[in-house]
């Protein structure tokens, strides 16, 4: 029986990841399994709903951070080429060189459509129907995450509700919806998510109504400050964060709420999985790992210096020659009391002298001699929540301090908020989220949601939006480009 179901999930993954490159909504291919063979059992549901994850993950290797975080100057040159990351943290990207595009999360999308689409067809026993009830809620909970992303990077991208099952290519060239209409779409599938979920129960890897709760303060959130929703959307927001169950809080200490070792703890209400028992290491590590150095990258020092200083900051041997952009540590000027700081990045120091900062949040544990970056992604965790009920309850003129002083005081005892007009408020919730959620692929997404992008240097005279990629376009000419 699990045989089964891992090699179902290994085969819908496959198939999904092998046509990622060629289904940009433009062109298809007969699925090698088909709902003649697939599609039958519960196995095979369960089957299809590890593949969507299996998906989403491959996008949370780098996409989501390109996407969320890189283009927010939390990053700059390593001691190597940065290579095509330096078109995103120095705001550079065109069609021709932009190279994350919505392929990805479209396969994601179409995952969910045939879980949407068969999952209802399969017979589940009386003991078993909770679950066909959960799959239908996670596939509708990962379409509305997958529009979510796409919404807040390109603006209005096409609306597909059905998968791609045959051969007629004019059915997928379709042209893209307005941005009104894709968030009517997510908050829609939303709804249809929380009304089909049997129980509140969470296992933190898979959406659930705690996560998907905070998904819907997060599109509401969004719409409120981008798209016109004012007060209602506000409220809803707020309203979403009230009706998350009870459990998530915050741990005493902030870097274990990120350590390998303490993987889906109760700060957690949804992360993407990463293990050891994937493998290869090259295609199963998260995001973090081009953002490392190794010993052999610094020719001032001994080897005995760069291991013993590698050593303090967890870099494994193996990793020697990938970096390619390090944390820009004059982004965040953390205080001297901030236990934040070096449980998120650490400089190398030749002496005196600083020689590259290393990440460590997300660093993943060391196997035999080789670092594998396989600290779980985290997507939503309780005080991302907090810093959102903070930002929510601002724009509603209310006072966001207790919720400020919980983050801000578990990370420093001697911190303390104090409430001041709306615009000072604003500001401090974002430079605390900033703190708080470095390269966690967040930092961008608020800066475009407070209205900020401004502040990064590279931003002058560039556009918010990201370009839509030119093989995109012509794959599917009805596609028009963002300005």
């Amino acid at each position: 029986m699990k045989k089964k179901i891992l090699l179902y999930t290994i085969l819908f993954a496959s198939f999904s990841v092998l046509n990622s490159c060629q289904d940009e909504l433009n062109v298809t291919s007969d699925s090698v399994i088909t709902s003649a063979s697939f599609w039958k059992t519960e196995d095979d549901a369960k089957a299809g709903v590890n593949g969507m994850y299996f998906n989403f993950r491959t996008q949370t290797q780098q996409n989501y951070y390109l996407l969320g975080g890189a283009r927010s100057a939390e990053i700059r040159s390593g001691v190597q080429s940065p290579l095509n990351l330096a078109n995103y943290y120095n705001n550079n990207l065109t069609v021709q060189n932009i190279d994350v595009d919505w392929a990805g999360l479209f396969t994601v999308v179409h995952q969910a459509n045939l879980i949407l689409k068969y999952v209802p067809t399969i017979q589940f026993s009386p003991t078993t129907v909770n679950e066909q009830k959960r799959y239908l809620a996670q596939a509708y909970s990962m379409r509305a995450l997958s529009y979510f992303i796409m919404a807040r990077s390109w603006g209005g991208v096409p609306i597909v509700t059905t998968p791609t099952e045959n051969t007629n290519q004019s059915e997928y060239i379709v042209p893209r919806n307005t941005i009104e209409e894709v968030f009517t779409f997510i908050k829609s599938d939303i709804e249809l998510a929380l009304a089909n979920f049997p129980d509140a129960n969470n296992n933190k890897t898979q959406l659930s109504v705690a996560s998907v709760n905070a998904l819907k303060a997060d599109v509401n959130l969004w719409t409120a400050k981008q798209l016109g929703g004012g007060a209602t959307d506000l409220n809803a927001a707020l309203a979403a964060i009230n009706a998350i169950p009870a459990g998530p809080a915050l741990l005493p200490n902030f870097k274990d709420a990120f350590s390998y070792a303490n993987k889906g703890n109760n700060e957690v209400l949804f992360a993407v999985r990463y293990s050891l028992a994937d493998v290869p290491s090259s295609l199963s590590d998260n995001w973090n790992s081009f953002m490392f150095v190794g010993p052999s990258d610094f020719a001032p020092l001994t080897a005995a210096t760069a291991t013993a200083t590698f050593g303090t900051i967890g870099v494994g041997t193996g990793n020697a020659g990938i970096s390619r952009a390090q944390p820009d540590i004059t982004r965040f000027n953390y205080a001297a009391t901030d236990t934040r700081k070096e449980a998120t990045y650490l400089t190398l120091m030749n002496g005196s002298t600083p020689v590259v900062t290393g990440l460590v949040k997300y660093n993943g544990t060391v196997d035999g001699t080789t670092r594998r970056f396989v600290s779980d992604i985290i997507i939503y965790r309780w005080a991302d929540i907090l810093l959102m009920k903070a930002e929510i309850k601002n724009a509603l003129m209310q006072d966001p301090t207790t919720e400020m002083n919980l983050v801000m005081q578990r990370a420093d005892a001697t911190a303390s908020f104090i409430n001041g007009s709306q615009a000072a408020n604003d500001d401090a919730i974002l430079r605390e989220r900033l703190h708080e959620l470095a390269f966690e692929g967040k930092a961008w997404w608020d800066l475009v949601r407070f209205g900020k992008t401004a502040n990064v240097p590279s931003m002058a005279g560039k556009k918010i939006l990201f370009p839509i990629s030119q093989n995109t376009i012509n794959f599917n000419p009805k596609i028009t480009q963002n300005p």
